[in-house]
């Protein structure tokens, strides 16, 4: 199954870990899933698919304790000393299991709130240090920042995580996975930009000119899950006057209706100095803060996903801990597409964007 309803995702999942259900209406609502302590599947409309990718087995992906399950989950960076086993020669990804999908537990939850928390654990490769902390995820409903009369679901986000060690030089990492419908019809990243002339970066090898999109206040960027690419913004290159710093939309598949998501926070990186998240094919240059990752699907015609990113803020050292605390938003919506473009005008600024 590449797609979930929330009737659907609800069956699949209710014998295997716990969940709260947070009820935005009759029309609207998110899974939060205990299991890797995540919202998982978000439904602006009833009977709507999730916007939010979930693995097309989830039951076996929990039951096997595997990280790979969707949603919108944290991490920590700078992804080269946590997750290569030799970051010198960046060989051997993984992801620490203390990290995700770590042993999260729902502490208390309402139709509006959930809170779950974990102990974690991670080592940096590099120095082979080993870290112990914990964390904690509350997830709020929230309203929309403005009236668009279009069916949508909005979250807030509160990470607070604590490493029981001084002077850690992380950040924070808000990931959303998010669902494309292939080649045929790819989705599109925006970000807008406070810079005529932006500097987008590749993190893994250079992406081909027809992936992206570079325009006066806005880069594009197509999510097509065919093949491994990943965009990264400076944050020289960010409009800070907006919310919203990252979004997606897609042409929902076998529908008329157009999907779209937006991560706002102002909880990220403001200068190079303040992220360490360096890039694999120039870990010498510079960094990006809001980033965007295109996967591949090795089992067509089982699609995997794409991600929108945010890195958050850095650790600060108190009480001889590394504590990071960070606020961010999302909100999805599901409408026609003039309603969605309209949608995209009101969070980013940019009008009639050129889409993938």
């Amino acid at each position: 199954m590449n797609y979930y309803t929330k009737n659907a995702l609800i069956s699949a999942i209710k014998k295997s870990t716990a969940f709260a259900e947070l009820k935005m209406s009759d029309e609207s609502s998110i899974i939060i899933c205990e299991y890797g302590g995540r919202p998982l599947g978000i439904f602006p409309k009833e009977d709507s698919i999730s916007l939010l990718w979930i693995a097309s087995d989830i039951k076996k992906a929990i039951e096997s304790r595997d990280r790979t399950i969707g949603g919108d989950r944290y991490w920590i960076s700078p992804e080269r000393d946590y997750f290569y086993e030799n970051p010198e020669t960046w060989e051997g990804w993984f992801c620490p299991e203390g990290l995700d999908p770590a042993n999260y537990e729902i502490l208390v939850n309402s139709d509006i709130s959930c809170t779950v928390s974990s102990n974690i654990s991670v080592m940096n490769q590099r120095t082979k240090e080993n870290y112990i902390g914990e964390i904690t995820r509350q997830f709020t409903l929230i309203e929309e920042p403005f009236q668009t009369d279009v069916s949508y679901c909005g979250i807030e986000f509160i990470d607070d995580c604590v490493f029981y060690k001084p002077n850690l030089k992380i950040n924070g990492w808000s990931l959303a996975n998010v669902i494309s419908g292939g080649p045929d019809n790819p989705g599109t990243v925006l970000i807008p930009i406070n810079n005529p002339d932006p500097k987008p970066l590749s993190y893994f090898r250079i992406i081909p000119a027809d992936r992206l999109i570079v325009r006066e206040n806005y880069v594009a960027y197509k999510i097509d899950v065919d093949n491994v690419y990943k965009l990264a913004i400076r944050p020289e290159d960010i409009n800070f006057t907006k919310p919203a710093k990252i979004a997606y939309v897609l042409k929902i598949p076998e529908s008329e209706e157009y999907g779209f998501l937006v991560k706002l926070s102002d909880d990220i990186p403001r200068s190079q100095d303040q992220c360490f998240d360096v890039a694999r094919d120039h870990p010498d240059s510079e960094v990006g803060v809001v980033q965007s990752y295109n996967s591949e699907s090795p089992d067509k015609p089982l699609l995997r996903y794409g991600e929108i990113e945010l890195q958050l803020n850095m650790f600060e050292t108190i009480d001889n801990t590394s504590h990071g605390k960070a606020t961010h938003q999302l909100f999805a919506y599901i409408g026609s597409k003039d309603e969605i473009l309209n949608v995209i005008e009101k969070y980013l600024g940019i009008d009639n964007p050129e889409l993938f």
